[in-house]
């Protein structure tokens, strides 16, 4: 029904809509309330559910906010709450902090430290920048200058498509990482332009020219993995929202340290001063960028989350929340290497780029086993030259976020049981493979496993025990996502091929 506030209530009908609702939606309207003649309180909820504010109306029409309990009603209080709620709305994502993951602000205070340590950095090394250009030389010349800035900025544009073209795909599922790395290579940028005047002209161009393209790495790097953080962050579909308020979070920061940075540029001019200066801000920005991605506890799994979750399962039974793995990962050095039960590092496990990298490329002197599971397959290096054993997967055309995740767990279980220097065993072909496991030679050099990838008994069924599936959707594990891919996906798909007659 609609009427004006405080109006007499008309007869109504039931509108059509509400026939189609269950009891518990049904609800009075305020015009229904307020006939009653007695205030009606009102309160507004964000999307989590939250009250962000109740008012109340009266009967004559007024509308009053009310306060808690807690808060007081003199005017420095509400002048406090005022201004505490301007600034809340011009740096932090409306409904803050229910609107983001609980991750986000820790993530966002070391992540403004850092930007005021870089942006006087920034300062020191520019002033060195224009002084390797050639301010204040009587000997340069300002066509020099010019032909190094269009140097400079031609290397920052082929880098920026060179490394964009060879690390895109692999930012995303490993987003930590690369934003630690983009500010290493601005600050290792730092460093050649500070030292680019002592130089001579050569020197300069190249430590310029290669400063240059490391930032510009850096951009690629901190643009793209910033991107996968924030839709880590984003919960209530404000990704638009939360970006723009991070950039008026680093404008905000940037301001406090272009201050800092002018006192300290115009009261710190001594070489050595400089440097000691530079490397302790460097520092600085690289440690608070470090307990910036740290804080970070993504929920949706990657090769090293997936490994760290299910070798602590396959050791213990325990099955690790997202907050735990993230206290276990390590931010630069890792590689897929999986452990055997021994605790030995036995297999080196990663996802195929294409069939023939899978089998080994053109090398037709290795043995590849081929354990087939639902929707995926594992390749596996039977004999191989290297000191851990390869294992190679593989997902078939239709695979879902889950069959990716199960395909890694496989490979992690099938490394688990060997022992080192025997590789994939027959043993283990018939603890993965059950009854259908067999040697069946297609050529003199290479063997498989062959099984109905429809099938879902031997491996399948002793793998998909509830405990570990329940365990991971109980502790908060995105399964409906998956980032273990670092180049361009491949899918399968595979039929017999008649021999034309000849």
């Amino acid at each position: 029904m609609s009427g004006d506030a405080g109006s007499e209530p008309r007869a109504q009908a039931d509108p059509s809509p509400l026939h189609h609702l269950s009891p518990e939606t049904k609800h009075e309207g305020i015009t229904t309330l307020l006939g009653h003649g007695k205030e009606v309180e009102i309160c507004e909820l964000d999307k989590s559910g939250n009250i962000t504010q109740k008012w109340l109306h009266t009967p004559d029409n007024q509308i009053v906010p009310v306060l808690a309990k807690n808060k007081s009603n003199n005017f420095i209080f509400r002048s406090m709450r005022e201004w505490r709620k301007v600034l809340f709305d011009a740096f932090l994502p409306v409904g803050f902090p229910h609107s983001v993951s609980d991750d986000y602000f820790a993530y966002q205070t070391y992540d403004s430290l850092q930007a005021f340590f870089s942006t006087i950095t920034s300062l020191l090394a520019n002033r060195a920048l224009l002084q390797g250009l050639g301010v204040g030389d009587a000997n340069s010349s300002a066509t020099f200058a010019l032909l190094l800035t269009i140097l400079k900025d031609a290397m920052s544009r082929v880098a920026t498509i060179v490394f964009a073209q060879q690390f895109g795909l692999r930012i995303e599922p490993d987003a930590k990482k690369y934003r630690f790395l983009a500010d290493l290579f601005n600050d290792t940028a730092f460093f050649l332009e500070l030292y680019s005047p002592y130089f001579g002209p050569w020197g300069k161009i190249v430590a310029l020219t290669s400063g240059e393209a490391l930032r510009a790495l850096c951009g690629v790097s901190a643009g793209a993995s910033k991107a996968a953080l924030s839709v880590h962050f984003a919960k209530h579909d404000n990704l638009a929202e939360l970006n723009a308020k991070e950039a008026s979070q680093e404008t905000a920061v940037g301001l406090i340290g272009l201050l800092v940075g002018t006192f300290l540029v115009k009261h710190v001019e001594n070489h050595q001063s400089v440097v000691y200066l530079m490397i302790g801000l460097v520092f600085a920005h690289l440690w608070m960028n470090y307990l910036g991605v740290r804080s970070v506890c993504m929920n949706n799994l990657n090769r090293q989350r997936a490994t760290i979750l299910f070798h602590e399962y396959l050791k213990f039974g325990k099955v690790l929340t997202p907050t735990e793995v993230a206290q276990r990962e390590h931010i630069i050095f890792w590689s897929p290497v999986a452990r055997n039960w021994h605790g030995e590092p036995i297999a080196h496990v990663e996802m195929a780029e294409s069939y023939l990298h899978a089998m080994g490329g053109r090398n037709p002197r290795i043995n590849i086993a081929i354990v087939d599971g639902g929707k995926h397959t594992q390749f596996i290096w039977c004999h191989s030259s290297t000191r851990l054993t390869p294992i190679k997967i593989l997902l078939w055309q239709g695979a879902e976020p889950v069959h990716a995740i199960r395909s890694w767990f496989m490979a992690l279980e099938i490394a688990w049981l060997m022992e080192k220097g025997l590789g994939y065993t027959a043993q283990l072909d018939h603890i993965f493979c059950g009854e259908h496991g067999q040697f069946n030679i297609w050529t003199k050099d290479i063997v498989a496993k062959r099984k109905d990838g429809r099938d879902v008994d031997g491996y399948e069924k002793q793998f998909c025990e509830p405990k570990l599936w329940e365990g991971m959707a109980a502790n908060g594990w995105n399964l409906e996502s998956q980032a273990f891919e670092t180049a361009a996906p491949v899918r399968l798909t595979a039929q017999s091929r008649a021999k034309k007659d000849e």
